[in-house]
């Protein structure tokens, strides 16, 4: 029997800034977050290195040719689904291991008593000119901690579907960083990553309350469950 425990309407603040990607300085036609050594653009966000494409104009609609005309080739193919479960802008990671693309946020005000909560959206894509079986995975570090999504294969010009992965992390200091690192094989293909709705919080005080209640049921349920079995 399954127990639905209920958060109410104190939801935990998300402590990263601009997780949608909807904020940036960059128009329709610029839109390269970082190519070869990183670069600024998107609020909150600094690119690390690699090749890192930012999405943010109608991306629901405009994805499959935002990346370059699509004359080039260079855009994702037919089967790539821009809609995210969080429905807006996302950022592209190249994943081939010689431009492995990399994002990251300083957060800070952390506290090293709690466990912080990580969510994100993600999937593994490939561009429309590119073709053969690719592998795609996300690398997320947060402080010393680091841990990586499942390994994802999508056939050729295929597309894996979005989905979310959830990470909790400790914090060992009151500031630390928040990246992303796109890991794809094999190389020159190249493997992608497509990331979006990044959020890190903490359970506020009620919602703990609410689960231990919630906890308490389950374990009151599971307790007159057994007194009713040794009685029959």
């Amino acid at each position: 029997m399954a127990l639905a425990i209920g958060t109410g309407a104190h939801a935990a603040t998300n402590l990263v800034t601009n997780g949608s990607f909807t904020s940036s300085s960059y128009g329709a036609t610029n839109n390269q977050f970082g190519t070869g050594v990183g670069g600024q653009g998107v609020t909150g966000w600094t690119g690390n290195g690699g090749y890192n494409i930012y999405f943010g104009t109608s991306p629901q609609t405009n994805a499959s040719t935002q990346y370059s005309p699509p004359s080039t080739g260079e855009h994702f193919g037919a089967s790539f689904n821009a809609l995210s479960p969080d429905g807006g802008a996302f950022v592209a990671l190249d994943g081939d291991s010689a431009v492995q693309g990399g994002i990251s946020q300083i957060l800070t005000g952390l506290d090293t008593t709690k466990t912080y909560t990580l969510t994100f959206d993600w999937a593994a894509a490939q561009l429309a000119n590119r073709a053969g079986d690719i592998t795609e995975q996300l690398q997320v570090s947060f402080g010393g901690q680091t841990f990586v999504t499942q390994l994802v294969p999508v056939t050729s010009q295929g597309f894996s579907g979005w989905q979310t992965a959830t990470m909790f992390f400790t914090p060992t200091a009151a500031t630390q960083t928040l990246s992303f690192l796109s890991l794809g094989t094999p190389g020159n293909l190249p493997p992608m990553a497509v990331l979006d709705g990044v959020s890190l919080t903490v359970p506020e005080p009620a919602t703990w309350a609410m689960m231990l209640v919630g906890f308490g049921g389950i374990g009151a349920m599971i307790r007159r469950r057994r007194q009713t079995l040794v009685a029959a």
